[in-house]
């Protein structure tokens, strides 16, 4: 039984790994250069547009915003409404993540 579920399971993560050397961006979130987005590449991300929208809502026109590089060498996005009050978009090759607060 426990030789089935290694098999099951080693079966599972080659079906899901990818080794496609062609430079493909299939069904990465993402399709620009962090170090260089604007901050339309970011809105335009799935839920950055509705979280932004929403602190719109809640605090007007951000007062300031811009492309950030971070002491590991990432890249962010940061909109901010004052000194509690921001959203900020950090990026990676094929990933991003929404954090609130400043």
């Amino acid at each position: 039984m426990k030789k089935l579920i290694y098999l099951f399971l080693t079966v599972l993560i080659v079906s899901f790994s990818s080794d496609d050397g062609g430079g493909s961006n299939d069904g990465c979130p993402i399709n620009f250069e962090c170090s260089n987005a604007t901050a339309n590449d970011f809105l335009n991300l799935e839920m950055v547009t509705e979280d932004y929208q929403s602190a719109v809502n809640a605090y007007g026109e951000p007062i300031s915003e811009g492309l950030y590089q971070n002491i590991d060498g990432g890249y962010y996005y940061s909109w901010s409404w004052g000194d509690d009050n921001c959203l900020s978009v950090s990026c990676s090759d094929c990933s991003y993540i929404i954090w609130g607060g400043c």
